[in-house]
Order: C-alpha cells, then structure tokens, then sequence
C-alpha cells in the first residue's frame, strides 16, 4: 500500500513541477489508483470475472485567470508534459469572471473502517465462489427460481491530491458492491425479483440475504393482484427510502441546483420535509459507503446537517463553488461521472473535475423498528423497490418511479400479497412532509453504484396501476 501511494505521489508531484516550469502559480494533481475485481452472473452461471487495474492522473491549473483541466493514464514523462500542456490549453479557453485558487493544508482527521485488508487482498478464484454463492442461495429457496443474473464488483482505491499551496493528501479505501435479480416460474408466467447492497469491508457481504431475498421477491410476484389507482399509506423499505432522499444530495448541489433542479434554490431556512427528518452529510461516519477523511480536493471531511427537523439548513460546496457564491469549501468535492449514457469505473475518477454534492448522505434514525412501522400501519403499500425514478418537473418537485417488483399490500399491520407492477406519480416535497415515521435501523441500500445507509420510512403517495 505504501508503494502505491508512494508512485502515485511521485506522479503528481512531478506534475506539479512540470506545471511550475510552464509559468503555472497554481496547479493541482490527483492521482488515482483502482484495483477492480467484477464478477458477472448470467443464466445461473458465472459469466465473466475480470481484474482491471486503473491508474490516471487529472489535472488542474490556474493561470491567467483560467482554470484548465485534462487527465492522462500513463506516468512517463512526456505523458505528464502532455497533460499540464492541455491543461494549460483549456485554462485558455475558460477564463473566470471571479477570484478563484486551489484549497490550502489544513489538518486531516482519522476515518475508520473504511479499508478491509481481507477485501483487498481477496484472491479472484474466491470472489468467483462467493459470488457464486448468491445464485446458490437464490435456486435453493424456490424450485421456481428458473434463472438469475447479477454482478459483484470488489474495489481497492488510493488516491493523493497534491497542490502547489502544499495540499499533499493520501486517501485509500476498499468496499463491494453486489446485486442479483431472480426470476420465477410457474406455468407461462414470470416474476421477478432483486436485491442489492454494498459496504466496505468483506465480513459485511452477506450473499445468502441477496439470493434469498431476490428468490422470495421473485415468488411472491407470481401471485401479484392489482390494485386501484389512488392516495396510500405508503411504507417504503430502504432502498425506495434512498430513491426519495437520495434525491436531497441533487437538491444542494450549487451546480446542479442551478443547471438542472433548481428546487431548493430559494428554501434554505424553510420547510422541505416533516420535522420527523433529519438527513446529514456524514463522510466521517466509520464504515460509510461515501466515507473518507478528504474530499477529493483534500479538503478534510466534516459532517454537516443538511434538512434539520424538516427546515433545509444549507448548501454544500467545493472550492469552485465556494469561490463563485463567496462562500467558503465544505468539503463536499466529489469527481463523479454526471451525464446521461456514461457508466461510472467502480472506485475513484481521476478524469473528472470535482463538482460539489454530499458524499455519504444518510439520515438520522428514528424510534420505530422496520417492523413496527408495517403493525401500525393499518391500510396501505410496502415498497421494496423503485425503478426508473425520475423528478419530472425540476421546479415544481413532480416525482415518479415504476414499482415493477416488490410492491405489497398491508392489511391491519401485516404484509399481505404481492401487488402487480404500479407506479408512484407525486410530489417529492410533499412525500417528504407527509413522513410520519422513521425506523431506528439504518441499513446499506440502493443499486446501480449509489449506495447510502438509509432507514425504512413512512408517508403518502398516488399509486396508479399499469397497464
């Protein structure tokens, strides 16, 4: 480990000199490497197990009043003269109308559980076989379990952001990230059925609740009934929880507030939700999916509230933003892959500029227990997955997702059977003002490389059928 991160400081640094030389006062490098072991599951089957080792390095610099970026994927040294040199091209063509300059050293806190040894140094023909051990788990709870597919991906990153300001900050990191989707039988008819988790250690996998969980999903679809369309009591299970706040890191985002959801844009100090919900930024939390001692402009993390009691308290920034509002960094820089169509290289993106949104959003737990939620709740749904979720109306908040599997009807405080595909068409302020109870378990959920610790919670929805 201390080989790798030594290279790629040596990478960086070299940068950084290069850039010097070229007339550049400030620059910055961040060097990335990702080790990734993916593992694809078709037809009951282990279709591919693939290791890829990615190393790259992006750059930034400022000069002129322009701010230039590019990013290359060798370290020799004409590649890093060729990186500063386009660099310094875009900062030509981008020159900025406000004062901006890369963030300064400042002292790191310690973040635990967020690189697994065991993870990291897992020999491929054993993640083969655990993964493998979801579909196992999946055949052995139904005989109507007639196929399944799926994929496992297990990461080891290290990082270093170095700035000509003396930022020199090394991050590394480990975590998983698996789902199944299982496919019953019974006649000519199908269900299906999925389940979906992550976290950053391997004593977390657990692979028999992802085949057993998918499998009973995918069962009790064969039985499904439709329902009218109309206003429910709705309990949505974690991952669901995630498809609605998730959707609160959008929301303070300064950049895409501005470019693409401006809902929040004029509600800081204003009620967004139910005084039930809190929901916080917490990259120190140990264990967090989005957990990690800097952000990836070596700003250190901090934890920051975000929704308190159902009032929005805040925006959160990186330095780019933070410069352009004339509003200090909150160390929420993140260099993820933000555009339609690109799939995202499980670990860290060294040819992306960061853009500022919460890095592990989660939410405060409440005093139910999951189940106590569904035994209060006399009449209504329990949703265990979104599909397809879209905030169709930036300004206005109309939000919409497919429930095409694992939707259930509750009848005095018991989940009853299954519900036909339907679909959420509402508002999602009005959803999160309409909560009126939030589980004490806080459990790793989502899919499709978004990930967060998320509660079960309780609210209101319209609920129509389809067709």
């Amino acid at each position: 480990m201390a080989k790798v991160l030594t290279q790629l400081k040596d990478a960086g640094e070299k940068a950084l000199e290069i850039a010097k030389k070229k007339g550049v006062k400030e620059a910055e490098a961040y060097v990335v490497s990702n080790r990734v072991l993916t593992i694809r599951l078709v037809n009951n089957a282990v279709f591919e197990a693939k290791g890829v080792h990615d190393i790259g390095l992006g750059v930034r610099v400022i000069k002129d009043k322009g701010l230039g970026f590019s990013s290359t994927a060798q370290f020799s040294k004409r590649a890093l003269e060729k990186v500063v040199d386009a660099a310094i091209a875009a900062s030509n063509a981008r020159k900025l109308p406000f004062k901006y300059s890369f963030p300064k050293p400042k002292k790191i806190p310690k973040v635990g559980k967020i690189f697994d040894k065991k993870l990291a140094e897992l020999p491929p023909d054993m993640g083969v076989e655990i993964a493998y051990s979801m579909i196992e788990n999946a055949l052995e709870h139904d005989s109507k379990i007639a196929d399944t597919a799926g994929v496992l991906n297990l990461v080891e990153y290290h990082t270093v952001v170095l700035n000509t300001h003396g930022v020199s900050a090394p991050n590394e990191g480990t975590f998983f990230e698996a789902s199944l989707t299982a496919t019953a039988k019974r006649g000519a008819k199908s269900a299906e059925g999925s389940a979906a988790t992550a976290g950053r250690s391997l004593k977390e996998f657990k692979p028999e609740e992802i085949g057993h969980e998918s499998a009973e999903m995918a069962v009790a679809g064969l039985k499904a009934k439709k329902i009218e369309a109309g206003k429910y009591t709705v309990v949505l299970d974690h991952e669901p929880t995630l498809g609605v706040i998730g959707y609160v890191a959008a929301f303070v985002s300064p950049m895409i507030a501005k470019l693409y959801i401006p809902l929040f844009l004029d509600k800081i100090g204003k009620k967004v939700a139910s005084e039930e919900l809190t929901v916080v930024d917490d990259p120190l939390m140990p264990g967090g999916i989005g957990s990690s001692p800097i952000d990836d402009e070596g700003v250190p993390s901090k934890k920051l509230t975000i929704i308190n009691k159902g009032i929005l308290k805040r925006f959160v920034y990186d330095s780019f933003y933070g410069a352009l509002e004339k509003k200090n960094t909150t160390g929420s820089a993140l260099r993820a892959i933000f555009a339609v169509g690109i799939s995202a290289f499980p670990g860290k993106n060294y040819n992306q500029e960061p853009i500022p949104i919460p890095r592990n959003i989660t939410v405060k737990p409440g005093k139910w227990k999951r189940d106590e939620i569904i035994e209060d709740t006399k009449k209504g749904l329990f949703v265990r997955r979104f599909h397809y979720t879209r905030v169709t109306n930036p300004t206005r908040g109309d939000f919409t997702s497919v429930l095409r599997m694992g939707l259930y009807q509750i009848k005095n405080g018991e989940i009853q059977n299954a519900v036909s595909k339907s679909r959420i068409l509402d508002n999602i302020l009005n959803m999160m003002k309409n909560i009126n109870a939030i589980s004490k378990e806080l459990v790793v959920a989502g899919g499709w490389g978004d990930y967060a610790h998320m509660p079960a919670v309780r609210t209101k929805a319209q609920v129509t059928p389809i067709t």
